[in-house]
């Protein structure tokens, strides 16, 4: 007899456990996710929901704890979660209200929850009878836009007249976005050959986003190097590279390797070297280079630590893509909101000191370092990089502009659009000749 088919919702739920707070462990939803994959349109619901009820997890639960005569137990994170997951499917999808409203009372009986078949029933009756409009309209700022209180709140005071705006785009899927490897076809051929589906990034003259999105499996030339998921705010720092043949590049902190792959693209006779010090991560560099047909010197080293592994060698331009807060790309991770805390701050902003500290001594007299994050806290990127000028006399601050002016006072801040970019930072650093 055929072995059953996992059930979709049953896998998110399970897996939503792992990844937020309570009775889970605090996982990546994304590393939860690669190890839970299931296919087709199974698979689809499954990631559909672990992302949805991430992304709306504080309004949801608001909801919820409303319809509740007495709290459900901590034991009861599961039949919460299921419940969780009803509510984003009822509100945020396009399936059937009466299909969703049935699935979920056996969804209790298989997390072993049969007394919570009929809270199922009713609460998700009850939900299916507004939307989510009505149901949210009145809450808080920081519940309605699904964000922990200190966060909105920094939001407020780093960016006042942007926050709202962020908030909203933070909640919208991201779209697919592609970098297209110029050494085998401009990004017109690709356009041509997407048509309607496609259209050209306005930042990154390799980004183009395709829409519907699709698995990336299914997208010609990716196996053969042709074409990269990556957003077009992360393709930025290498168009502010200027390398000649023969140049050493550094790409600090490289895993997962997609900036790694697109220095190899761009600037094919530098000589590369990519450092991370996860040497599991590691393989993921590796990988992307094998697919792209790459080469670079692999290192697993401390960023912050160069004595245990720089050679002595200058380098004539380092990136350094900083461990953040990764505030900017919430769309992308949506659980990242509910894994950070006002108090991990410091020690993310005392790393990326270090690290700035650190690499600067690396940098041949006249060379570049390129620092950025997908962060969107001004403290780990102009702040930063305000502090690193004042204290390092021979740096000076000579980032481009790029599209539309930057709110930020030093380097270069874009904060989320929909349908567009990522949040992110960067700021490129010259060293005087001295």
């Amino acid at each position: 007899m055929a072995e059953a088919a996992p059930n979709p919702r049953l896998v998110a739920v399970r897996a939503l456990n792992r990844v937020l707070p309570g009775s889970g462990d605090g996982a990546s939803l994304r590393e939860v996710l690669r190890a839970q994959a299931l296919d087709g349109a199974a698979g689809g619901l499954m990631r559909d929901l672990c992302f949805g009820v991430c992304r709306y997890l504080r309004p949801l639960n608001h909801w919820l704890n409303q319809q509740l005569s007495k709290p459900l137990k901590p034991s009861a994170q599961p039949v919460r979660l299921a419940l969780l997951c009803g509510l984003y499917e009822l509100w945020f999808s396009d399936r059937a209200d009466h299909a969703v409203v049935n699935a979920y009372p056996d969804l209790c009986r298989k997390l072993k929850a049969g007394w919570a078949s009929g809270l199922a029933n009713a609460v998700l009756r009850k939900a299916s009878r507004i939307d989510a409009a009505t149901a949210f309209a009145d809450y808080p700022d920081a519940v309605r836009w699904s964000l922990p209180d200190w966060l909105w709140q920094q939001w407020q005071s780093d960016w006042p007249d942007q926050a709202a705006a962020m908030a909203e785009a933070s909640l919208t899927p991201p779209p697919l976005t592609l970098r297209v490897n110029q050494r085998h076809h401009h990004r017109d051929h690709w356009l041509t050959q997407f048509g309607d589906e496609a259209r050209a990034g306005a930042l990154s003259p390799w980004a183009l986003y395709l829409s519907p999105p699709r698995p990336v499996t299914a997208l010609p030339g990716f196996a053969e190097g042709e074409l990269t998921v990556q957003d077009e705010a992360a393709q930025l720092p290498v168009t502010l590279m200027a390398v000649p043949d023969g140049a050493r590049i550094l790409d600090a902190c490289a895993a997962p390797g997609g900036k790694t792959g697109q220095l190899a693209e761009a600037f094919p006779g530098a000589r590369l070297v990519a450092l991370d010090v996860s040497e599991p991560r590691l393989r993921q560099v590796r990988e992307a280079l094998k697919r792209l047909g790459a080469e670079a010197t692999v290192l697993q080293g401390d960023a912050a630590e160069p004595q245990s592994w720089w050679d002595g060698e200058p380098f004539d331009t380092i990136l350094l893509d900083a461990p953040c807060s990764a505030t900017g790309i919430l769309r992308r991770q949506p659980d990242v909101k509910w894994h950070r805390r006002r108090q991990d701050l410091p020690a993310l902003v005392d790393l990326q000191a270090r690290m700035l500290d650190a690499l600067w001594p690396l940098l041949r007299p006249g060379g570049t370092l390129v620092y950025a994050t997908c962060s969107v806290l001004r403290a780990e990127n102009d702040q930063q990089i305000s502090a690193f000028l004042e204290r390092t006399e021979d740096a000076t601050e000579d980032t481009p502009g790029i599209g539309d002016p930057s709110p930020a006072s030093r380097g270069w801040q874009l904060l989320p659009r929909d349908q567009g970019p990522d949040g992110f930072y960067l700021a490129r650093l010259r060293k005087t000749m001295g």
